[in-house]
């Protein structure tokens, strides 16, 4: 799939302000050294505060360096493909359009994020490694004849 554009969307609000967000953010910049992607971050109204945001953007913006948007709503942006969509059961939308999607169950929503980063970075692997060499034997497949039955 070369020169596909791969998308990762993350609900913000399941790890901001997390004491262990950093693991998150690590993570992502460690998957983003595999290959390249967009990441888009999205939370519900009045789950994180404008102050909140700011913190996070200030905090995090040399590490997230690359195309990141970050939207208000978990409206689809039609301009805007997600590739792999990482969301816990209860922010489910089954009509948002996604290529790969990892749900995580209930419990710690972070330890879910992190599952799903992983998940996301074995697939990204997967799909942009180069496809095994073919066997330089190739069977001669015989034609199969029925002309002799009546």
């Amino acid at each position: 799939m070369n020169g596909a554009i791969y998308a990762l969307r993350l609900k913000l609000s399941d790890f901001i302000n997390d004491p262990l967000e950093h693991l998150v953010v690590d993570k992502i910049h460690e998957i983003y050294k595999v290959h390249t992607f967009k990441l888009q971050l999205w939370y519900d109204d009045n789950e994180v505060t404008a102050k909140d945001l700011k913190s996070f953007i200030e905090k995090y913006e040399s590490i997230l360096h690359y195309k990141t948007t970050i939207r208000p709503n978990r409206d689809n942006d039609h301009a805007q493909f997600t590739w792999y969509n990482i969301v816990h059961n209860e922010d489910k939308d089954e009509k948002y359009p996604c290529r790969f999607q990892y749900e995580h169950d209930n419990g710690w929503k972070l330890s879910g994020v992190l599952k799903g980063l992983e998940q996301f970075r074995d697939c990204l692997k997967f799909v942009t490694s180069p496809k095994p060499p073919r066997p330089d034997h190739q069977v001669k497949r015989k034609q199969k004849r029925n002309d002799y039955e009546d």
